[in-house]
């Protein structure tokens, strides 16, 4: 692998990252592999799930094996804060 093509893998991973702390941050739940592929313009779901995995042993995100909607993010608490009336 050259280093282009491993620079351009470290980017898609932290824009994935990215994605998925404002998505969880949003929403009080993990995006598909079909909605972080949409967030970062990424067609393939199979590349979607290979940066999932990799930042998995990075150790930035947890997840289920094969399950997406299980993905936390590692050092973050959301909190789901109520609106004042």
């Amino acid at each position: 692998m050259n280093q282009t093509t491993k620079q351009q893998g470290i980017d898609t991973r932290e824009r994935i990252y990215r994605f998925l702390v404002e998505f969880i941050s949003e929403n009080s739940y993990a995006p598909s592999i079909k909605e972080i592929g949409a967030g970062v313009e990424l067609r393939s779901t199979s590349s979607v799930y290979y940066q999932l995995i990799k930042l998995k042993e990075e150790g930035k995100i947890k997840m289920k094996h094969n399950s997406p909607r299980t993905i936390q993010i590692v050092g973050f608490e959301f909190v789901r804060m109520e609106d004042s009336v």
